[in-house]
C-alpha cells in the first residue's frame, strides 16, 4: 500500500513535467511554379494541455529550428512532408505562432506552427517535385512526383492522409489539360467540369479553379499532370537569353580565355606593324 502511495505521489509530480502537446491537424500547401520549382507551407495545429506545457511553448517561441520543436513537443510528424531524398529543400523557416483560444480553468490552449520552404531539383540533371517534358515546341507537360512525399504509405504505396490531414496543390493559372488520379475534394465531380479525350484516354479538367485539395483519405497511385504553353514572344526571349548565357560562359571558361589571349597575340602585332607603315 505504501509503495502504491509513493508511486502516486511520484506520478503527481512527474505528470506536469511531461509534454502535453497533441497534433490536431496538418495542412501541406504547395505552389508549383512554371520553372518546375515549388514553394511549400505546412501548417501544424497543436492542442496544448497543462500550464507547464503552455509555458514551455511560450518560452520556446523564439526558437526557429525544427529539431528543437520536435524535441519539445515530442510530435514526430512535425516535419517536412516532402522528402530530401528526391528534392532539395531550401530556406526552411519555422514560424511558431502565439497561443490562442486558451481555457484558464482547464489549462489548455491551441497553437500553430508554420513551416515554409522552397523546393528545387537536387541537381541540374534531376527532376524536382514535378517531372517536366517539353514534348513539342513551346509546350511543356508537368507530372507531379508522388514518391517525393514523405507521408505514411499504404501496402500498395498510396499516400495516407489521416483524419485532420490535408494536401493542397496550386498549379499555375494558365495551366491546361489538367488530369487527376483522384478528383479533388473542392472540385465538383460533374461531367460539365471534365472532357474525356478518347485519343489519349485522359479525362481533362475544364474548371477555373487551379488550387486543389485532398483530405482524410488514402490516395492510391496519386497523380496530377498539366501542361503549359509558352508564347512565341517568350520563346524568342528565352532563346536569346540562353544564347547570351552560353556566350558568357564560353568567354569566361578556360578555353574561352585561351581563345581571347590567342586573338590578342595576333591582333596586337598587326596593329604595331600597321603603325610602323604609317611612319
Amino acid at each position: 500500500m505504501k509503495k502504491l502511495y509513493a508511486l502516486a505521489i511520484l506520478l503527481f509530480f512527474i505528470a506536469p513535467l511531461s509534454a502535453g502537446f497533441e497534433l490536431r491537424s496538418f495542412k501541406v500547401s504547395l505552389t508549383l511554379n512554371p520553372d518546375g520549382s515549388a514553394h511549400a507551407s505546412e501548417v501544424a495545429r497543436l492542442f496544448i494541455d497543462g500550464n507547464s506545457s503552455i509555458r514551455l511553448y511560450e518560452d520556446s517561441i523564439l526558437f526557429n529550428d525544427l529539431s528543437s520543436w520536435i524535441s519539445r513537443t515530442e510530435i514526430g510528424d512535425l516535419r517536412t512532408h516532402v522528402s530530401r531524398a528526391y528534392v532539395d529543400i531550401v530556406d526552411l523557416r519555422v514560424r511558431p505562432q502565439p497561443v490562442e483560444k486558451c481555457n484558464n480553468l482547464a489549462e489548455t490552449c491551441y497553437a500553430t506552427i508554420i513551416l515554409d520552404y522552397d523546393i528545387y531539383p537536387i541537381d541540374a540533371d534531376s527532376a524536382g517535385l514535378v517531372i517536366t517534358d517539353t514534348y513539342k515546341p513551346r509546350t511543356t507537360k508537368y507530372s507531379l512526383r508522388s514518391e517525393a512525399f514523405s507521408f505514411s504509405r499504404s501496402k500498395t504505396d498510396g499516400i495516407i492522409l489521416p483524419k485532420g490531414y490535408e494536401i493542397e496543390i496550386a498549379v499555375p493559372e494558365d495551366s491546361k489539360f489538367i488530369t487527376f488520379s483522384r478528383v479533388p475534394d473542392n472540385v465538383p465531380d460533374e461531367s460539365s467540369q471534365f472532357r474525356y479525350d478518347s485519343y489519349s484516354g485522359n479525362n481533362y479538367y475544364l474548371g477555373s479553379v487551379k488550387k486543389f485539395s485532398w483530405s482524410n483519405q488514402t490516395l492510391s497511385q496519386f497523380s496530377l499532370t498539366y501542361e503549359m504553353e509558352q508564347s512565341l514572344e517568350g520563346e524568342i526571349s528565352s532563346f536569346f537569353s540562353d544564347m547570351q548565357s552560353k556566350i558568357f560562359l564560353l568567354i569566361f571558361s578556360e578555353s574561352g580565355i585561351a581563345y581571347i589571349l590567342a586573338a590578342i597575340s595576333l591582333i596586337l602585332p598587326a596593329i604595331w606593324l600597321h603603325s610602323l607603315e604609317k611612319k
